[in-house]
């Protein structure tokens, strides 16, 4: 079975939506009364409910551009590595877990980038009549896929994937689901 789910940014908080089962909630900081191993400085938490449960994941910033993600008792469940601040075609998004398996995500699958040829010329149309009309146009991006994937293997099964749309899927035997929903606020995350 394959977890599919979706995040939301409702109001000033972020909240994923697992298909199925009940939604998390994502707090900035670390869980109240549960102090942080030494050097580490809190992100945020991904708790079961609203007021800040029991939970289920603590991100904590372990150096420049990575992040550690631990249990509520502390042992590491991955590193996440993200991109450089500055804007790059194709951002490239690492997970890497306690038994030395590297996990690559890079923005724009082969065939999301097809699609995205495609649709140009639709696209160019669009912001023609956009210009012509004298309306406001749109913030908008291009229609890519990002897929997790082991390290050198371009064909291999994926771990996970982030639709156009935002809607994350990830298999079973493939990522631990605290550490797919961690990514999947690090990547979008403002704080």
């Amino acid at each position: 079975m394959t977890l599919t789910f979706t995040r939301d940014l409702d109001s000033k908080r972020y909240i994923l939506r697992p298909r199925g089962s009940d939604p998390l909630h994502v707090r900035r900081g670390a869980p109240d009364g549960r102090p942080l191993p030494e050097g580490y400085k809190p992100r945020f938490t991904i708790a079961a409910d609203a007021g800040g449960g029991p939970p289920l994941a603590v991100v904590v910033r372990k150096g420049d551009r990575r992040l550690a993600v631990l249990t509520p008792e502390h042992e590491l469940l991955a590193e996440l590595r993200l991109p450089p601040r500055k804007k790059r075609w194709r951002r490239l998004y690492e997970i890497h877990l306690p038994d030395g398996t590297v996990l690559h995500g890079r923005e724009g699958t082969v065939p999301s980038l097809l699609l995205c040829l495609l649709l140009l010329p639709l696209a160019l149309l669009y912001l023609v009549g956009l210009a012509v009309s004298d309306m406001d146009a749109p913030d908008f991006s291009a229609p890519l896929r990002t897929a997790w994937k082991r390290q050198g293997a371009s064909f291999g099964r994926v771990a996970m994937t982030e639709s156009v749309r935002g809607r994350f899927r990830v298999r079973d035997d493939g990522l631990d689901h605290r550490v797919a929903y961690a990514q999947a606020v690090a990547k979008y995350w403002k704080g």
